[in-house]
C-alpha cells in the first residue's frame, strides 16, 4: 500500500510547475487579448477612413462665401465650382481657391473645409482708388494698379486717371494712382487731370493748362513746396521730378 501511495504522489504536479503553467497560461490570454485590441483598433481606423473618405456623412453640401455679398459672392461661388457631395476630406481646396483667384476683383482668396459638411471661402474684394478711360468704357483701378469691374458709365466719386490699360502696365497704373492718392491738398485743387507714362513718369495736367512733370510718388511734400513756388512764374511746363533741380519751359 505504501509503495502505492508513493507513486501516486510522484505523479502530482509539483508547485513550481503548476505556478509556471498558470504564468503560462496568463501569457498566452494576455497575447490574445493584445491581438484582438490591436484587431479592433485596425478594424475602428478603417471604419473611420471609410466613413470620412467614401461615405455620406461628409459629403460636401453647403459652400459659405465671407467677406462679400450680393452679386459677388454669387460669383465666387460659381466660379468656386465645388464638387457638391463628394465626402469633404477628398475636396481639392486649393483648386477651388485657385479658381476663385481668377476673379479680378478679389485681392485675395483662401477657402478652408468646415467640419461636417461645409466649405467657407473666404476673400477681400478690391477697393478701387481710381477710375480709366478704355475706349467707350471706365475700368476701376486699385491701389496695386490692378484693373476691375469694367462698366459703360464713368464711376461716381473717383478721380480719373489716363493710363495704358495694358496686362504689362500695373506698376505704371500704380505710380498714378499713388500720386493722385498722394497729392498735398494745396496742389490738388489745382488740378484737373493725372496721367501716368511710366512709374517714373507722371504729370500733372493743371486747371490753367499748364503741365507739371512730376515724376514717381516719392517726396510729394517737397515736390508741392517746389511747385508751388515756380508758379509764381508762367510757363507751360513745370518739372518738379527732381525737386532739388526743378524746371520750367515757357
Amino acid at each position: 500500500m505504501s509503495g502505492s501511495r508513493t507513486a501516486t504522489s510522484s505523479r502530482k504536479p509539483s508547485v513550481a510547475a503548476s505556478r509556471f503553467t498558470a504564468r503560462t497560461r496568463r501569457r498566452r490570454v494576455r497575447r490574445v487579448l493584445s491581438q484582438l485590441a490591436v484587431l479592433v483598433a485596425v478594424a475602428a481606423v478603417a471604419g473611420a477612413v471609410w466613413l470620412v473618405g467614401w461615405s455620406n456623412v461628409t459629403a460636401l453640401e453647403t459652400v459659405r462665401v465671407e467677406g462679400a455679398g450680393g452679386e459677388l459672392a454669387g460669383q465666387v461661388e460659381q466660379v468656386a465650382d465645388a464638387p457638391l457631395g463628394e465626402p469633404l476630406i477628398r475636396v481639392d481646396t486649393d483648386a477651388m481657391a485657385a479658381r476663385v483667384r481668377d476673379l479680378p476683383e478679389l485681392a485675395s482668396v483662401s477657402v478652408a473645409r468646415s467640419w461636417p459638411r461645409t466649405v467657407v471661402v473666404s476673400v477681400t474684394p478690391r477697393v478701387a482708388s481710381a477710375t480709366i478711360l478704355d475706349g467707350d468704357t471706365w475700368w476701376l483701378v486699385d491701389t496695386a494698379g490692378v484693373l476691375f469691374g469694367q462698366t459703360s458709365d464713368q464711376p461716381a466719386g473717383l478721380p480719373a486717371l489716363d493710363a495704358p490699360v495694358d496686362a504689362g502696365a500695373t506698376t505704371t497704373r500704380a505710380a498714378g494712382v499713388a500720386v493722385l492718392g498722394g497729392l498735398p491738398a494745396g496742389v490738388r485743387e489745382l488740378v484737373g487731370a493725372v496721367s501716368a507714362e511710366s512709374e517714373a513718369d507722371v504729370r500733372l495736367e493743371l486747371v490753367d493748362g499748364a503741365t507739371v512733370r512730376w515724376g514717381g510718388p516719392v517726396d510729394a511734400d517737397r515736390k508741392a513746396e517746389v511747385l508751388l513756388a515756380l508758379l509764381d512764374q508762367e510757363a507751360s511746363v513745370y518739372d518738379v521730378s527732381a525737386p532739388e533741380r526743378p524746371a520750367i519751359i515757357p
